[in-house]
């Protein structure tokens, strides 16, 4: 669910934690220059098409994309050398999460991976540009995902440790103290209740991909703050429409 009302200054963190996000967190960790986001796979082989040596990579359904280079598997990623390529990524839920939220937003790939990173990035943006920060699940099939929110609820008791905000307490205005959504508490509940590896066995994200045959993927994704890189949108194409996302600069 995305918020009715976006402005500028607004931070959207995106989270498809299994796997997306922490797949493009990644491809930029092994070297990769950028990653180009399709939201369909007509759109990744057109911009595959438009820029002959990008490397197609994806999945519908867990499974590789016929015809793709490689399919969406994190664990996969981070024993490549990618220094230097554009990869070009479609997925199931999450590149379709980053389209779908406004252009106008600052959109970055969050994951337990680089937890600490992006809400430390998230918090810094959204105070220098007076923002909101929303964290987007990208969920599966346009449904609830678990995976995700124990994730975002995660991120959201990161946020509040680093802001210095107490869960209950009112903001004044102009206050640098976060003042939490509904929404967002319930994920840190969800969060509670259900801790790394635990939400593994209950995440029917998690459990596709083991049905799979992907074993090492779901616990590759529940590692907490192994990296320090945050993707970023920086762009959009223009003669193909992709999402250029590369390693934020602060």
């Amino acid at each position: 669910m995305l918020p009715e009302r976006a402005q500028a200054g607004d931070v959207y963190i995106v989270i498809d934690l299994i796997r997306a996000t922490t797949t493009m967190t990644v491809m930029l960790e092994q070297g990769a220059r950028r990653v180009l986001v399709a939201e369909s796979i007509e759109q990744a082989r057109a911009g595959a098409a438009a820029h002959p040596g990008r490397a197609l990579c994806g999945e519908r359904n867990v499974r590789r994309i016929p015809g793709f280079d490689y399919g969406n598997s994190p664990r996969e990623f981070a024993q490549l050398d990618l220094q230097g390529r554009e990869l070009i990524l479609t997925t199931t839920n999450g590149t379709r999460a980053f389209h779908a939220c406004p252009p106008e937003t600052i959109r970055l790939a969050g994951c337990f991976r680089n937890a600490h990173a992006v809400v430390s990035a998230a918090l810094k943006l959204a105070r220098e540009r007076e923002g909101d920060i929303a964290l987007v699940c990208a969920g599966e099939f346009g449904y609830f995902a678990l995976d995700d929110a124990v994730c975002a609820g995660y991120l959201a008791a990161e946020l509040l440790r680093l802001a210095g905000s107490d869960h209950h307490q009112e903001a004044n205005p102009g206050s640098s103290v976060l003042t939490p959504h509904g929404s967002a508490l319930a994920a840190i509940a969800i969060y509670e209740a259900y801790k790394p590896p635990r939400v593994l066995e209950y995440s029917e994200s998690s459990l596709t991909v083991l049905r799979a045959g992907l074993v090492d993927d779901p616990p590759f994704c529940v590692e907490i703050d192994r990296s320090s890189l945050v993707p970023a949108v920086s762009g959009r194409e223009p003669e193909t429409g992709l999402l250029i996302v590369e390693p934020l600069a602060l």
